[in-house]
């Protein structure tokens, strides 16, 4: 499997024509106190199927790690990777809905994405502190 696209967003879907449709891409979150709740992110992925992995079931798991690399937490998974046919190659499209992911202090942290226990990517995230508005002076 090659990875091409990985990315968070507010939203993501997939139509029933197959098309992925992804809104608010970003890289960074803005949190008033940690450990901060964030309430809920898409993680998508696309991955390209090389010859002889068609029609084949995929394991999959996406860990996310602070910047010193200790875990934060794991998801696991599987998907079906489609025949090909009419010359094309298959891809699959990966969307991950994140509820209420707990980041413990501000920095970078990565989601790290593995398709049977093989590195394919990493993405990423900054988590960043809300400036508290200063009083307007008298």
């Amino acid at each position: 499997m090659k990875l091409t696209l990985f990315l968070a967003a507010d939203y993501a879907n997939i139509t029933r024509e197959g098309k992925l449709n992804v809104m608010g891409i970003f890289n960074d979150i803005y949190v008033p106190t940690f450990p901060a709740r964030y309430s809920s992110m898409h993680l998508v992925a696309k991955l390209g199927a090389e010859l002889g992995e068609y029609g084949q079931a995929r394991d999959f798991t996406v860990k996310l790690l602070d910047a010193d690399g200790n875990p934060i937490f794991d998801l696991s998974g599987q998907f079906q990777v489609p025949p090909g046919g009419q010359g094309r190659k298959p891809e699959v499209n990966l969307i991950l809905e994140l509820k209420d992911s707990i980041f413990p202090k501000e920095g970078m942290y990565q989601f790290v994405l593995l398709v049977d226990k093989d590195h394919k990517g990493e993405l990423s995230l900054y988590v960043n502190k809300l400036d508290t508005p200063k009083p307007a002076a008298e």
